[in-house]
């Protein structure tokens, strides 16, 4: 059921994205045994390093918060528009609170998509450049988006990297689904 609830979450998030996917993995995907996820993330350790992260430290509301700035993160690549992600509560300081919980979630394997420990790097880094932006206010250029292009090069990439993170959640914390 956890899974079909995500790879139902990724198709819908792909077609509002208005692109799809493709069948090659990207460097955020990978395989994975569901047998030894489950245990890693409920022994809270092994020699990955998985199921670190405190499920009492993460409601339902930051989850979705996470899915909707990633989403974001996938699209924004003007000045107006990440001034507009205001809008929706996003602060690169609140990404940033958020991100530090999911770190706990580096060599977690999802069912689907792998470990997210890329796809963390990823949405920091982005943060991060969202951060520099906003303070460099008014003389903030459409310019200044250009590492984000570098970091994934379509959008599918980032929802790929957003269902690595959701799905390794998934696992480690199942009550949040």
């Amino acid at each position: 059921m956890k899974t079909r609830f995500i790879a139902v979450f990724a198709a819908g998030t792909l077609l509002l994205a208005g692109c799809g996917g493709s069948d090659e993995p990207t460097g955020t995907q990978a395989a994975s045994d569901p047998d030894t996820t489950t245990a890693v993330a409920q022994e809270g350790g092994g020699d990955s390093g998985g199921g670190a992260i405190d499920c009492s430290s993460i409601t339902k509301e930051d989850a979705a918060t996470f899915a909707i700035y990633a989403q974001l993160f996938a699209q924004v690549r003007t000045v107006d528009a990440l001034m507009g992600m205001n809008a929706v509560g996003y602060t690169p300081e609140q990404m940033a609170a958020l991100l530090d919980t999911l770190d706990g979630l580096k060599g977690t394997e999802g069912e689907v998509y792998g470990k997210p420990d890329e796809a963390l790097v990823v949405f920091r880094t982005a943060n991060d450049t969202y951060a520099a932006i906003f303070a460099k206010g008014d003389s903030a250029t459409d310019a200044d988006f250009a590492p984000l292009n570098e970091l994934e090069p379509d959008v599918a990439a980032w929802i790929n990297a957003q269902a690595s993170v959701l799905d390794a959640l998934n696992q480690a914390c199942p009550d949040l689904a």
